[in-house]
């Protein structure tokens, strides 16, 4: 059946900022944190300055659909602005009287408080945004290339000074070139996985188009979620519903200034590539002979969910098919419910830890009813994430040692997410999940990739069985070692642009 979009709301694309709900648009990142050094010129620099919106970032997808459309190879300029405050950059410019929650309380306290939570380093040996160092906000600056940030910088940041701002930090992302774009370091296609969103944009145009018969998805497999859960203001999920569709109560924002805003986390993540290929092919040389012993790659598809290319285990679950590919229209178009043991795709598997889909919490044998509810309480967790990749490619010297140069050649994710509450959706699936050698049943194993432990904590995984699809032969490892590293991070707000221009 056809989606009924009068029963969505109209999303006003001009205030709302464009990374949000459809991502800026982006080769090359650069976030600037900032401080702000004279509150008068700083409100007068925001009352002019210019922020890209939901609508340029449609509009700027069309022209490239248009473009493709007629065969014209040309790169079409995409430049980005958007603007997020961290809780002392709000109290800076007057406006962060919020009421008392669980959640704002998270906001105001930042991302260095949570860190038992998160089972995250000691702040005070991050690399970046240690907590004391005076960060208001940060400028989210994208284009396609790197001399179309720098001149987004020149016509609409600079003068600092003048604008009533100084640089304190600032990190530098960009796409890895191809055949690997989109992947990222550790080769993975990276972002396959989205939540549609629904609303309208237009009388009768969606945000995220029905492509497939089932109403409620997007593309095949890409389950439509309701805006409140990434803006607020507006209806979001039901976490207590029967099944995952159904409307839940609106995500009020904390404070009138913050409607049609949304919650930045940010996360400097590291990544040792060469230690990670070298800890991979011994794990797979260790698991004992037999018809599911995988090979160095199946073993690293298997840490993941997906081979490199982004086809899932769960429908390619021993040999890799460019048929379910990133970009190809069934490379989400599954669920777990055909692999409730775990033996195609392990339970501890990244995308499996991070978006469980249709499992249900300590049980392989579930009735229909309790999937249906799992799955609600599922998609009250999701996330909108903009990440990009930094730093060099790995060099020969490093592949051919098996160890990171480390210093200006650090490469990882500079990781982004949108969300309306930190602690249920970011805190929440990096604690309850990822962290969780339990989940999602009994023994599943820590997610390898962004799951964080104490220093001295084993790191156990549970692998698959894909050759025979019996448990016993599941493959437990030990101790996997930490491949991916947490150096920094921070929460933003990111207001609508009007409440940006009232500041």
């Amino acid at each position: 059946m056809p989606r009924n979009l009068q029963a969505e709301p109209l999303l006003p694309v001009d205030d709302i900022q464009g990374d949000i709900l459809v991502g800026l648009l982006k080769n090359h990142e650069h976030l600037i944190f900032f401080e702000i050094t004279n509150l008068g010129d700083f409100k007068s620099f925001l009352q002019t300055v210019e922020i890209t919106s939901v609508r340029d970032c449609l509009d700027q997808r069309a022209a490239i659909a248009a473009n493709k459309a007629q065969d014209i190879d040309r790169i079409i300029a995409t430049p980005g602005l958007n603007i997020a405050f961290t809780y002392a950059g709000l109290q800076a410019l007057g406006v962060a009287n919020l009421p008392t929650s669980s959640d704002v309380q998270k906001f105001r306290d930042g991302m260095a408080a949570s860190r038992a939570d998160l089972n995250d380093p000691d702040p005070a040996h991050w690399q970046i945004l240690r907590p004391g160092q005076p960060v208001h906000g940060v400028f989210i600056v994208t284009g396609a290339s790197h001399a179309e940030v720098v001149d987004i910088i020149g016509l609409r940041l600079a003068p600092p000074a003048a604008n009533g701002w100084k640089q304190v930090h600032q990190e530098v992302g960009e796409v890895r070139p191809d055949p690997v774009r989109g992947h990222e370091h550790f080769g993975f296609a990276d972002g396959v996985s989205q939540p549609g969103i629904r609303g309208r944009v237009a009388a009768g145009v969606p945000l995220t188009p029905q492509l497939g018969a089932d109403e409620n998805q997007g593309a095949r497999g890409q389950d439509l979620l309701w805006p409140g859960e990434f803006v607020f203001g507006y209806s979001g999920q039901n976490q207590d519903a029967d099944e995952f569709s159904e409307e839940g109560g609106e995500s009020t924002p904390p404070a009138p200034f913050m409607k049609d805003g949304a919650y930045l986390v940010f996360r400097r993540l590291a990544q040792h590539v060469p230690e990670f290929n070298a800890s991979v092919k011994q794990a797979a040389a260790a698991i004992p002979a037999g018809s599911d012993k995988p090979t160095a790659t199946l073993f690293g598809a298997q840490l993941v969910g997906r081979w490199k290319s982004g086809a899932p285990l769960e429908l390619a679950s021993t040999h890799d098919d460019h048929r379910f590919a990133d970009g190809t229209a069934d490379a989400n178009n599954f669920e777990f419910g055909d692999d409730r043991e775990g033996v195609r795709c392990p339970w501890a598997a990244h995308i499996r830890k991070a978006y469980p889909r249709d499992d249900v919490r300590g049980n392989t044998s579930p009735k229909q009813s309790e999937i249906d509810q799992a799955e609600a309480f599922t998609q009250t967790r999701r996330m909108l994430r903009r990440g990009i990749t930094f730093g060099p490619e790995v060099s020969e010297a490093e592949a051919l040692a098996g160890q990171s140069a480390g210093g200006a050649k650090t490469r990882g994710l500079l990781f982004k997410c949108y969300v309306t509450s930190i602690e249920d959706q970011f805190e929440f699936v990096q604690q309850s999940w990822c962290n969780n050698v339990d989940f999602s049943q009994l023994g599943s194993g820590i997610d390898p990739i962004i799951g964080q432990t104490a220093p001295a904590e084993a790191r156990p995984f549970l692998g698959a069985a894909p050759v025979t699809e019996q448990s016993a032969n599941k493959p437990q490892i030990a101790n996997l070692g930490l491949f991916v590293e947490m150096q920094g991070g921070a929460y933003f707000f990111a207001p609508s642009i009007p409440a940006i221009r009232s500041f």
